[in-house]
């Protein structure tokens, strides 16, 4: 049904120093960290912090895939607007085996165990299964996050006869933005940093896959000079207009999901 995003990491590290060993032109460098960025006409300048000290790096191109929170859009003061749903989810990832559970994504919307205001379920890798609580806005966070309060929502949910052990759990906030154009010259964006959905329907790190998809093929022809950089603001309009329908389907979800009023409440 999903999976988890450490195994996509690890695949995708795995691949690009498989490629490195064919000969590649890859670099991975950790603990690098961008510290600034200036945009010239045709090329972009990074100052980057390392354990051992600053360098300086210029490149043609320059694509932001560094997430929700982007600090390369706010180093280059770029807008992200949209909508923030005022209710929390906790999130509980548990592994357990002996369960009836069907390899089915399942949503409770008045759940008979009182767990939260609907709860959401579905089967990840290694018999370990997603649990979504809807706790809330007005919640305190810190006591949510106690195990022993996890474990009590867990509790009430799977009953007396089922053994779990707590693999991670987080809370998160429903948002759906997106940047106005996901290319500023030689700077693109991708992912969450160029956009985020509600992860209802699972649109998040598909579209940011596909945005890779988009985006590969264009860049690899442009760089070989086989097509002029102008294919790329044809990224920019596809993509733009599959963050939009995401960004409209995730919001219908969400909306139906967690009714604000009686009359939407009383729709769902």
């Amino acid at each position: 049904i999903n999976m988890q995003q450490p195994y996509f990491e690890q695949f995708l590290i795995e691949r690009a120093r498989a490629l490195q060993a064919e000969g590649a032109p890859i670099q991975i460098r950790g603990k690098n960290r961008v510290e600034s960025v200036e945009v010239r006409d045709d090329h972009v300048v990074m100052n980057i912090m390392t354990p051992d000290g600053p360098y300086t790096l210029e490149a043609d191109w320059l694509v932001g895939c560094d997430g929700a929170n982007s600090p390369l859009r706010g180093m280059l003061g770029l807008d992200f607007s949209g909508r923030v749903f005022q209710d929390s989810f906790l999130i509980a990832d548990i592994k357990m085996t002996n369960t009836s559970f069907p390899t089915e994504r399942w949503f409770w919307f008045d759940p008979p165990f009182k767990s939260g205001s609907s709860t959401l379920l579905h089967k990840q890798p290694d018999d370990v299964w997603r649990i979504d609580f809807q706790i809330g806005w007005d919640v305190d966070r810190k006591e949510e996050m106690k195990e022993e309060n996890i474990r009590t929502r867990l509790d009430a949910m799977l009953g007396p006869d089922v053994s779990y052990e707590l693999v991670w759990s987080s809370i998160y906030t429903v948002q759906c933005k997106r940047m106005e154009t996901f290319r500023v010259g030689p700077v693109l964006f991708a992912g969450d940093s160029a956009h985020q959905v509600s992860p209802f329907g699972a649109r998040g790190a598909n579209s940011g896959m596909q945005d890779a998809d988009n985006l590969g093929w264009k860049m690899g022809l442009v760089i070989k000079g086989k097509a002029p950089d102008t294919l790329l603001d044809t990224y920019n309009s596809e993509r733009v207009f599959g963050a939009e329908e995401n960004i409209l389907n995730s919001t219908r979800s969400t909306d139906f999901i967690t009714p604000k009023s009686d009359t939407s409440r009383l729709f769902r």
